[in-house]
């Protein structure tokens, strides 16, 4: 397929769902870059399938979110707030805030009695989760938390419904990244 002006790559992302396994299917899309303004561009695709698990566990992610919160309220992290006008209601103005640290983002919204978590994308291994695992450590920490084999390097804990659910990425049997993915009406 050939298109015109494309110079960025893009991903699509199709996820399959399913309660322990789910495989996401990522297509990445890649252009040679154009030098003229009429030029064709060629788009390579390529298919990757990463293998994932899902544990649906209310309690584990709650104590996660509990010591997500936690972490919010920690000095190290420097603030920024942008102003939101209310979906709900136009005369209330909320606060989107952004913490950061190293290479840590906490993103939660503010409303007039309460602040969620929405993302947060932990990359330091100065923070801490279950008291154990952070950043660095072996995929057999989270494997003695969940009581479960770890198969998979991408491995979900959330709830029924999906709407909250940290996910960790392993590489090469050690912690890379910690994501939070929340819901905020």
């Amino acid at each position: 397929m050939e298109r015109h002006l494309l110079t960025s790559i893009g991903i699509l992302i199709l996820m399959v769902s399913c309660k322990q396994k789910e495989t996401q299917k990522i297509e990445i899309l890649e252009q040679k870059p154009t030098t003229e303004l009429n030029a064709e561009t060629e788009k390579i695709a390529e298919e990757i399938l990463i293998p994932e698990q899902y544990f649906e566990n209310d309690s584990l992610r709650i104590l996660l979110e509990s010591d997500l919160e936690k972490l919010t309220l920690n000095p190290k992290f420097d603030l920024k707030t942008e102003s939101r006008i209310n979906t709900h209601d136009e005369t209330i103005t909320d606060t989107v805030k952004t913490q950061t640290f190293d290479k840590t983002k906490i993103y939660s919204y503010q409303a007039k009695d309460k602040e969620w978590i929405y993302s947060a994308k932990i990359r330091s291994s100065e923070f801490k989760f279950l008291k154990s695992i952070k950043i660095g450590v072996n995929k057999e920490s989270l494997e003695n938390i969940l009581k479960s084999e770890l198969k998979t390097d991408l491995i979900k804990i959330g709830d029924l419904e999906n709407t909250s659910v940290f996910i960790f990425t392993f590489e090469n049997d050690t912690l890379k990244a910690i994501d939070y993915q929340g819901w905020v009406d």
